[in-house]
C-alpha cells in the first residue's frame, strides 16, 4: 500500500499505519497517613512488591487504566489525573513501554484500613501492604525503588503535573 492510499484509507500518513508496539503501564502511589506506600505482591512476581496497576487495553487513557487496576487490586475507587511521574522503560522482561505513576493521594486513616487484596482469582494479588519508604530497596526491585523515590519528590515539591487527554485536562 502506498502513502497516498494509506492515507485515504485511515485519514493517517503511512507511517501511523504499522505504529510500533509500546505498553503504557499505569499505576498510583497512594499514602497511608503515616507515609507509608501501598505496595502490592503480585502473583506472577511473588518475590517483589510493586505499585498498584497495571497495563493499558487499546485505547484506554492511562488515568482510567490505573485507577481500574487500583480498584480491581486493592478495592480503592480513586480519581487519578495528575502525573508524578513518567518512567520509559526499554525492553527486557516486559515490552518497552512508558510507566505513568499517577498521584492517588494519602489517605485517610479509616479509607487506609479498608485496603485489602480481593480473592487471587479475582485479581491476580497475593497481598497488599503498606511500606515505608526507607524498607522500598529491601522490597521490590531498583527500578521500582526509584520510580517511587523519585514520584514521592515530585509529591513533596509540587503538585506534579496534570494528564490532557486530547488537549483537555482529565479531571478537571
Amino acid at each position: 500500500m502506498t502513502e497516498i492510499e494509506a492515507k485515504a484509507r485511515t485519514g493517517h500518513p503511512a507511517i501511523m499505519t504499522s505504529p510500533p508496539r509500546r505498553r503504557f503501564g499505569c499505576v498510583a502511589l497512594i499514602l497511608n497517613p503515616d507515609g507509608h506506600v501501598l505496595m502490592v505482591r503480585p502473583q506472577y512476581k511473588p518475590t517483589k512488591l510493586i505499585l498498584p496497576g497495571g497495563s493499558a487495553e487499546p485505547d484506554e487513557a492511562p488515568n482510567v487504566a490505573a485507577a481500574r487496576w487500583v480498584l480491581t487490586e486493592t478495592g480503592l475507587a480513586l480519581d487519578l489525573w495528575q502525573l508524578v511521574a513518567v518512567d520509559y522503560v526499554s525492553a527486557g522482561e516486559i515490552p518497552e513501554g512508558v510507566n505513568f505513576v499517577f498521584w492517588g493521594g494519602q489517605l485517610p486513616e479509616h479509607k487506609a484500613a479498608e485496603v485489602a487484596a480481593p480473592p487471587v482469582g479475582q485479581s491476580g494479588i497475593l497481598e497488599t501492604t503498606w511500606v515505608p519508604p526507607a524498607d522500598l530497596p529491601s522490597v521490590t526491585d531498583a527500578e521500582q525503588t526509584a520510580r517511587v523515590i523519585d514520584a514521592l519528590r515530585v509529591v513533596s515539591y509540587s503538585a506534579g503535573i496534570p494528564l490532557l487527554l486530547s488537549g483537555r485536562p482529565a479531571g478537571a
